[in-house]
């Protein structure tokens, strides 16, 4: 996988300004509204122009929020590997959880995040096609655009169909996840998976 190599002086600045306009967009959600807030507004408060806000973010909306788009590194690609051994769901859940993970930026508070989508059904419905975007990011890096599922890692499924449904189903296991306890699944995020797939199980087990 090749990534571009930025310098630690060059990524510090970006990781300042890319807080600095999500902290200014965030702010003026919470004390106008998300709907009042502009571009403009936002560019003016963290002190840059507009054309460099849309060299951050895509919308107003994904300023607000604080996410960025969702990547699969070299790191994502060890914990896969080195997971071998656990319950395939677990390790694909962990996996997807990852990606989605990678969405949120630096300095990120999640609970304000969690406030303010909760009364704005727009910055909801953005989150949500975040997650299905990283989603989407793992069925394309580990099944669709490779010659081998998974990159040849261990443990998991080869068939296509059955690699896609495991995707799908670890993507309900983490939403299960997030909808019972965001804190849990964010700080002890083992546990809540375990709990997520406790609950699949079950229910399979008597629907199926």
């Amino acid at each position: 996988m090749q990534t571009e190599v930025v310098s630690p002086l060059v990524a510090e600045r970006q990781r300042q300004t890319w807080t600095a306009i999500h902290h200014a967009a965030a702010t003026a959600a919470l004390e106008h509204g998300p709907d009042a807030v502009t571009v403009a507004q936002i560019a003016a408060t963290a002190g840059i122009s507009p054309r460099t806000f849309f060299n951050y973010f895509e919308s107003k909306e994904d300023a607000i929020v604080g996410v960025r788009p969702a990547r699969v590194t070299e790191e994502t690609l060890q914990a896969l590997r080195d997971s071998e051994g656990q319950p395939a769901l677990k390790r694909v859940s962990l996996l997807v959880l990852e990606v989605a993970s990678s969405t949120i930026g630096p300095e990120v508070d999640l609970a304000q995040r969690r406030a303010l989508s909760a009364a704005n059904p727009r910055l909801r419905s953005r989150l949500t096609q975040v997650f299905t975007d990283a989603r989407k990011l793992v069925v394309a890096r580990f099944v669709e655009d490779v010659e081998i599922p998974w990159l040849g890692i261990a443990g998991l499924p080869a068939d296509l169909h059955e690699a896609r449904a495991l995707i799908l189903l670890a993507g309900s296991v983490v939403t299960l996840a997030w909808t019972n306890d965001p804190d849990q699944l964010m700080s002890h995020r083992d546990d809540a998976l375990d709990a997520a797939i406790a609950t699949f199980r079950k229910v399979t087990s008597t629907a199926l």
